[in-house]
């Protein structure tokens, strides 16, 4: 008895569900899109569509198809894809690092302007702000790789470029020599045992993946990790420099805009 009620159920509630009002996008025949519900008469002659506290009814020969939320977005994103070849990308996050570094995880904003050469790749350029020991002007080039040509995908990413420095040196460092000393540098090694060098800047390069969602055509968000590679180069009086090398892990979300 159990397995007929079961049964009777299985074929009662497909018509069920097909009676209710299903929530989605539907587009008619004189290119109108209305985001509500919907519920199709009985005799599929016509269709009821509740749309921001409003209700139409169209016959069945007026609509052209309907679609859910996932099938809209597709069909957004492939029109905006064919109608501009560039979006903006702005990310902030952490460069996280060795927990006994004097700076764990600073501060990282960058942006970019990208141009898609081919659906799933582009390429573009880009700048922002980093706060290590001084502050630094990242200036970079950015290619990306997407695994879909779709509004959902993973994607993978390779930035490079040159830290500009915005500020001079906040530190003094002690054990600084010429670049030319020996062991039997003649001169008094406790004159230039201590100095405050200039910035200059140094390369860097971040690959990495991430995955990215559009919510509208010209709207989407991106979660991103990589690691990151810069090294900042410090110069002083009679040939002094100091070569200091960061490796880390890049956390970010960005915000996507077509």
């Amino acid at each position: 008895m159990r397995k007929l009620r079961f049964l009777i159920i299985l074929f009662i509630l497909p018509f069920f569900l097909a009676a209710q009002p299903q929530k989605g996008y539907v587009y008619l025949k004189n290119g109108s899109i209305l985001k509500g519900k919907y519920q199709y008469t009985d005799d599929l002659s016509k269709l009821k569509v509740e749309s921001a506290g409003n209700i139409w009814i169209f016959q069945a020969d007026e609509v052209e198809k309907v679609t859910d939320k996932n099938e809209h977005l597709s069909s957004a994103f492939q029109d905006e894809e064919k109608t501009t070849a560039f979006f903006a990308r702005t990310e902030m996050g952490v460069l996280a690092g060795n927990s006994n570094n004097s700076q764990s995880a600073p501060f990282s904003l960058t942006g970019s302007l990208n141009y898609k050469i081919i659906p799933k790749l582009s390429a573009g350029v880009g700048f922002g702000i980093e706060f290590l020991k001084e502050s630094y002007l990242p200036a970079f080039v950015n290619m990306e790789y997407k695994i879909r040509d779709a509004y959902s995908t993973p994607y993978f990413f390779l930035k490079t470029g040159y830290q500009v420095p915005l500020e001079e040196s906040r530190d003094i460092y002690g054990g600084v020599q010429p670049v030319y000393y020996y062991d039997y540098w003649p001169g008094n090694w406790n004159s230039y045992n201590n100095t405050t060098p200039e910035t200059k800047g140094g390369f860097l390069v971040n690959p990495g993946v991430g995955y990215q969602r559009m919510f509208s055509p010209g709207f989407g968000m991106s979660f991103a990790f990589g690691y990151q590679f810069h090294r900042l180069v410090y110069s002083g009086e009679n040939d002094y420099q100091l070569n200091i090398d960061y490796n880390r892990l890049t956390i970010k979300l960005g915000f996507i805009f077509n």
